[in-house]
């Protein structure tokens, strides 16, 4: 960047603190790729996913994993995929591993 009133050049620095966005742009903001069986930004390798038949849809499941233990909906199969639900949610990366992943890119 230029600053005008100094008459000089300096590097800015920014971040992106929140945005709210649809699931393309989060891709483009992040550089993340956002399509295939293991785009999905929190779980990747644990991406619990069904293709479904004669369409190119790709469905994400588990979202009721992070429900309580007991809880109604994990027990209701018609209204979600045919599966109870018993997994448990896994729990969130540590500082130090997500920045051993970004520190690849």
């Amino acid at each position: 960047m230029f600053d005008a009133f100094k008459n000089e050049s300096f590097r800015l620095r920014a971040m992106l603190f929140c945005t709210i966005n649809d699931f393309p742009a989060y891709g483009n903001l992040s550089g993340y790729s956002v399509k295939g069986h293991r785009a999905h930004p929190i779980y990747e390798e644990k991406a619990s996913y069904e293709q479904l038949k004669h369409k190119r849809k790709t469905v994400y499941h588990g979202h009721r994993r992070f429900l309580k233990k007991y809880h109604m909906y994990r027990r209701w199969k018609k209204a979600f995929n045919r599966y109870q639900e018993h997994d448990i949610c896994h729990t969130p990366l540590s500082g130090i591993e997500i920045y051993e992943k970004i520190k690849k890119c």
